[in-house]
């Protein structure tokens, strides 16, 4: 489900299936390695500021680990506040920006795996992924029940929201991983119909990039070359976009 960039470019990969990351070669694709990670329903990975993967499980053993960049597991956070962890990105300064599906909000947490404050409660229906543009305080979460992105600050303020049901452009069916770009570009991959599309910083459409591989798009992530990386759910692959052409690269 969950993909992310680690600190050498290499691209992570979330098996739920397999309960593993399994990290590939973002030149070749090869397989570099892989560990195996706790939780009966493991979700979504990212990297801290210090190259050591984040991951995020619910169902039984539900919580947040942490795994050194050659998989040993260093932390397991089981915080009260959390119950059924999903969609995480994590700051420059490690804090930590978790989403609860169950109770229907973003948890922004402390490196330690403590609250800081919760942002969203009671104006999402079925949230799943998040970014976080830090140049702005901006976090945009991605709702599969709303078939919408919504947009907070950190300090938990409702700013806007875009987009609505339907296979039109800049229409969902069920978003789920999303990305910031450096320009505050918002890219969203949709699981209803596997299509990447791309919008401004104030969610106005401007592309689709493609329709993935067995069209259920989750986990979006993006290179530092300029490619993005979309775990296709349904395709049993990642697949690499050139962001700037929109051409689909290679597979993995």
């Amino acid at each position: 489900l969950g993909i992310a960039v680690d600190k050498d470019g290499n691209i992570a990969v979330l098996e739920r299936g397999n309960k593993r990351v399994q990290v590939f070669d973002a030149n070749d694709g090869k397989s570099l390695r892989s560990f195996p990670v706790g939780g009966e329903n493991p979700h979504s990975v990212d990297v801290d500021s210090n190259g050591k993967f984040v991951v995020t499980s619910f169902g039984e053993n539900a919580g947040i680990r942490c795994f050194s960049q050659e998989g040993e597991l260093l932390n397991t956070f089981k915080p009260d506040c959390m119950k059924h962890p999903v969609g995480v990105t994590v700051l420059k300064d490690d804090r930590m920006v978790v989403v609860d599906f169950s109770q229907k909000s973003c948890l922004l947490l402390q490196p330690d795996g403590s609250l800081i404050r919760d942002i969203g409660n009671g104006g999402l229906q079925g949230p799943v992924f998040v970014a976080v543009d830090e140049s702005r305080d901006v976090m945009f979460v991605s709702d599969s029940k709303g078939h919408k992105i919504l947009a907070f600050d950190l300090d938990q303020n409702f700013m806007f929201d875009f987009g609505k049901q339907g296979e039109n452009e800049g229409e969902f069916e069920s978003p789920k991983g999303i990305a910031v770009d450096q320009a505050g570009n918002i890219v969203v991959g949709d699981r209803g119909d596997g299509r990447v599309q791309v919008f401004g910083p104030d969610g106005t459409f401007i592309r689709t990039v493609a329709t993935v591989k067995g069209e259920c798009a989750t986990g979006i992530a993006l290179t530092p070359d300029g490619y993005i990386a979309v775990a296709c759910y349904e395709g049993h692959c990642v697949e690499l976009y050139r962001y700037i052409c929109v051409e689909l690269y290679r597979y993995i």
